[in-house]
């Protein structure tokens, strides 16, 4: 027996509304229920859905996402429900008939869900809620995360690691750990001798309250590096068209293999991945170079993520250019592949790197409904900061970023490697006093959030009402 119910939601439902939804039905009789809506557009952070449930205490999210390029909707997630019917309206809006095989008693209701919204629709509550606490970070202009690469198994004494992850050189100078650990697929594959050093500290960054994200220094096929190479720089090509001729199609996807590994069975926590990263630029070769272009560079973007998604529940996708090229928007995979959005910007304030160069990034992620951050900066104009420029950390990080209104809108800023082959880019117990002063100062300033604050916001769970 099929019984057939129709009702409409009006589409000019307030964008904020947490939950606006018609009558519930209680459908005993029947084995399958068609409904009928009528429903406006979604926006960046407001999303029609239907949600179900047995009892009328707890309900089921299912949110209906709309394919601009074949003018259809459909279920974000595997559902119980179906859209059979569709058809756009002469007003904007569209009406279509959802079908629901049921089981027992069933409720059902259309309501109006807030975001964000993961890329993976299917993430675990975790990873859920550490995109919701970014965006409760990010859009507050008064505190953001600071970050570095491998602060708990590099140091500036170190070649290869240390053996030490609770040891941090921010620690030593200022108390505590970064908020956010960063992380390099490329120091955990095929690296016996430091790989699992460098896993261990992920987990204690987790297991501590901290933020982790991951980028990946990729090694490319030919040359075995990630820099820009004339046969590199055609693989991409290659593998959006699905031409398996060289092998590069199945190294693509073995590679992502690898890197899956180690998320699903050596981490197994919520992490932001950042792959592709300064695409803007023509030193990967990923990069502007390559062939193909931007075109294929958003291809390559969309199948990394579409293959990572259908594959783990763990990840967070962060797409950042550099300041290499003003039209950086080409580059951009869309709102369905990406769940941040951050720049790459060295010497922020020097010549060509205005701190407008950060807000306007945070304006873009904020048209998307995306979360913005500095995902790499520190100083790299020769020799160290510690001695040419001590006052780096606030002249050209605090000070500049708590004069702009806009430019405090980021989940975090993250500098690069301490290493006896990388910066300094803080300072270390053996630093000058002026450089560790000047950090003291921006670790004890209200806007920046170390460990121990990070942790306080219990970024994986449940973010408090407002």
């Amino acid at each position: 027996m099929l019984r057939t119910l129709s009702f409409t939601i009006a589409a000019g439902i307030a964008v904020a509304a947490s939950t606006q939804s018609t009558e519930l039905e209680n459908t005993l009789e029947a084995t399958a229920l068609r409904t009928q809506f009528e429903v406006g557009s979604n926006t960046a952070n407001s999303k029609f859905g239907l949600q179900l449930s047995t009892d009328l205490e707890s309900w089921q999210d299912y949110i209906l996402d709309f394919d601009s390029d074949g003018q259809n909707w459909f279920f974000a997630t595997d559902a119980p429900l179906s859209v059979v019917e569709e058809n756009a309206l002469s007003n904007g809006n569209w009406e279509f008939v959802c079908e629901l095989i049921l089981s027992g008693s069933n409720f059902l209701r259309l309501v109006r869900l807030e975001g964000p919204f993961s890329a993976d629709p299917s993430v675990t509550e975790e990873t859920a809620n550490l995109l919701k606490n970014l965006h409760r970070i990010g859009w507050d202009p008064n505190r953001y995360a600071f970050g570095q690469e491998f602060p708990l198994s590099f140091n500036s004494t170190d070649n290869i690691g240390s053996d030490d992850i609770d040891q941090s050189e921010s620690k030593d100078v200022v108390g505590d750990h970064p908020g956010v650990h960063g992380s390099d697929f490329l120091y955990m594959i095929d690296q016996p001798w430091h790989e699992d050093l460098h896993k261990a500290a992920a987990v204690r960054a987790y297991e501590s309250g901290a933020i982790v994200t991951f980028d990946y220094h990729w090694p490319g096929k030919y040359g075995g590096s990630y820099q820009a190479h004339e046969e590199d720089d055609t693989l991409l090509d290659y593998v959006v068209r699905g031409d398996d001729s060289r092998g590069d199609v199945t190294w693509f996807y073995e590679s992502l293999d690898r890197i899956l590994a180690i998320i699903n069975e050596d981490l197994r926590f919520p992490i932001v991945f950042r792959p592709f990263h300064e695409m803007d630029g023509a030193w990967f070769w990923w990069g502007s170079q390559m062939q193909g272009g931007a075109e294929t560079y958003r291809a390559a973007y969309r199948l990394l993520v579409e293959y990572m998604r259908e594959r783990t529940d763990y990840v967070l996708f962060c797409w950042s250019p550099d300041v290499a090229l003003q039209d950086f928007e080409q580059f951009y995979p869309g709102d369905d592949y990406v769940d941040m959005i951050g720049r790459d910007i060295y010497n922020m304030t020097e010549s060509g790197r205005p701190i407008s160069k950060l807000t306007e990034i945070i304006a873009f992620a904020e048209e998307r409904g995306k979360v913005a951050a500095l995902t790499e900066t520190g100083y790299t104009l020769g020799g160290s900061f510690e001695t040419a420029d001590p006052d780096w950390w606030t002249t050209h990080i605090l000070d500049p970023i708590a004069e702009d209104p806009e430019a405090g809108k980021i989940a975090w800023v993250l500098t690069w490697i301490n290493a006896q082959w990388s910066g300094p880019y803080i300072p270390n117990s053996d630093s000058p006093q002026a450089a560790k002063d000047d950090f003291i100062k921006f670790y004890e300033a209200e806007e920046t959030l170390f460990q121990a604050d990070v942790s306080n916001l219990n970024v994986y769970s449940s973010p408090p009402e407002d």
